[in-house]
């Protein structure tokens, strides 16, 4: 197993929550190598994410992303990433706040924005 999967694995994490379906982390060590789409979805928290999300046509993606432009331009791309990837801008939600300044929260929400 490569070395940066193995790191990828050890870092992305999967938690059940109570007002979204799922929670993705992304740490800042493992988004700073080189990306690309294979690279992305070897990571076995956002592969699982974008697998939730096709089983549900009402889900929608939040993106919580630690403050600052570093923040900011960091969601930025991971949104363009999902977009990239088949997911469609209009179902993801960037809110600066992840709650910590060295990952990114990815927000499974299955109940596509209802109350």
């Amino acid at each position: 197993m490569k070395c940066g999967v193995r790191l990828a694995m050890l870092v992305a994490s999967v938690f059940a929550t109570g007002v979204h379906a799922a929670e993705y982390r992304i740490h800042a060590e493992v988004w700073a190598r080189p990306r690309s789409g294979e690279t992305l979805l070897a990571l076995p928290g956002l592969r699982d994410l974008l697998h939730e999300f096709d089983e549900h046509q009402d889900a929608t993606i939040e993106i919580r992303y630690p403050g600052g432009e570093e923040g900011v331009l960091w969601a930025q791309e991971l949104q363009d990433w999902l977009v990239a990837l088949g997911v469609p801008a209009a179902r993801i939600e960037t809110v600066v706040g992840s709650g910590v300044q060295d990952s990114i929260r990815l927000l499974l929400d299955k109940r596509g924005g209802q109350p």
